[in-house]
């Protein structure tokens, strides 16, 4: 079977085609020239999309069926003019607004972070953090109001990147169970289908902020404190929806219960220290294997240090129900000091599984062992955002 993997990049994208087992690989590059790109995915039907953004044209969406031509949709998803904005996440992307479109008491899409097809419905998780869906492919998109004006919204803190909603697990077996991770609002479930959500962070150590020392503006009345969870990364068991493997901040956790309670599991895993004397597993990158029921991590030296804890590239692995990690190396350098995104990491679902990163630096590592050994795809690219790979 064929694979392709759908690489987005600071500056456009990569499309890596495999003809003959992943032995051996084709590079695309470089696709969208111009265009920062952040997520892709590929519908029922057989349509490839991706997400798209501009510090000046701002967020769009893109379209192929041969992923040679791309074709952007005219209607993106979008807030409307009376959505008020978080002053935390106006603070983040003002610093990047050339063109001053932006205004502090609106809600804008700078960013669309995850594209998720679930049968013939299109979702998308956005920054300013949201949650937007399409029954018609992406021609026209509408805000899951449930989410994006949840009763805690308003002490929503974005992350170092920004309030983005980043993640999206779905139940198999019940689509309207969904699981988004917002950084740093933490993790929500819906059993609806987006008509409500419930907060998902019980276990989780939460970081707690004085709004007066961050300044903020616009905060409610007598609020001085917030506690935030900030989910870097979310991977689930297709077979058992309920299984969840979460990359926090402040350490690695599983639930087995939807996300009614996580816990630790770091064992194996190498703990840092980070910038407030916490010492925990950090990271960004996982994904779950789902034909060897292995699950991939990335671990970083710390959020000071947001590169492999001594320039050492390892990914850790461990099994569904294992209580422990292992480093595996086989194929990987030394040397790295380049840092690996929450979405540069992918798995395509064939068995033997593969699984594929990139790099900050623009590297790419392909695995046909469900991560045991590694490649270096022959490709330099820009700074590396998302990878999204597809079994054709």
């Amino acid at each position: 079977m064929s694979v392709a993997v759908i690489v987005g990049t600071d500056k456009g994208a990569a499309v890596l085609r495999s003809d003959d087992a992943r032995e051996r690989w084709e590079v695309d590059a470089l696709q969208l020239p111009g265009w920062k790109v952040t997520a892709a995915t590929r519908d029922s039907q057989g349509r490839f999309y991706a997400a798209v953004s501009s510090v000046v044209y701002g967020a769009a969406v893109v379209v192929s069926d041969d992923l040679k031509t791309w074709r952007q949709l005219e209607h993106p998803p979008h807030y409307e003019p009376t959505d008020r904005g978080n002053p935390g996440h106006y603070r983040f992307i003002r610093g990047m607004d050339f063109p001053a479109i932006y205004t502090e008491q609106r809600r804008y899409i700078d960013q669309i972070w995850k594209l998720k097809a679930v049968g013939d419905v299109l979702y998308t998780g956005v920054s300013e953090a949201g949650l937007f869906r399409s029954n018609d492919r992406g021609e026209s998109w509408e805000p899951v109001r449930g989410l994006n004006e949840h009763p805690t919204r308003e002490v929503w803190l974005p992350g170092a990147g920004g309030l983005g909603l980043h993640t999206i697990l779905v139940d198999d077996d019940d689509p309207r169970r969904m699981w988004v991770g917002i950084s740093s609002a933490g993790v929500f479930r819906t059993d609806d289908g987006g008509e409500t959500w419930e907060q998902k962070d019980d276990g989780v150590a939460p970081d707690i902020a004085q709004v007066d020392e961050l300044g903020l503006q616009g905060m409610p009345q007598g609020v001085t404190s917030i506690e935030s969870w900030c989910a870097h990364g979310l991977a689930s068991d297709p077979s058992n929806a309920n299984l969840i493997y979460r990359q926090d901040h402040f350490g690695m956790h599983v639930t087995q219960d939807g996300g009614d309670h996580w816990e630790l599991l770091e064992s194996g895993l190498p703990v840092v220290e980070l910038g407030n004397g916490r010492h925990c597993v950090f990271g960004f990158a996982i994904a779950l294997d789902p034909a060897s029921q292995t699950v991939l991590s990335i671990p970083l030296g710390g959020d000071n240090m947001r590169y492999p804890l001594d320039g050492k590239l390892r990914v850790y692995r461990t099994h569904v129900g294992d209580e422990s990690w292992e480093a595996t190396n086989r194929g990987l350098p030394d040397d790295c000091f380049a840092s690996i995104l929450r979405g540069a990491i992918d798995v395509d679902g064939l068995d033997p599984g593969g699984a594929y990163f990139g790099t900050t630096a623009g590297t790419i590592y392909a695995s046909r062992d469900a991560g045991e050994s590694w490649t270096q795809i022959p490709a330099t690219l820009p700074r590396i955002l998302s990878v999204d790979a597809f079994a054709l």
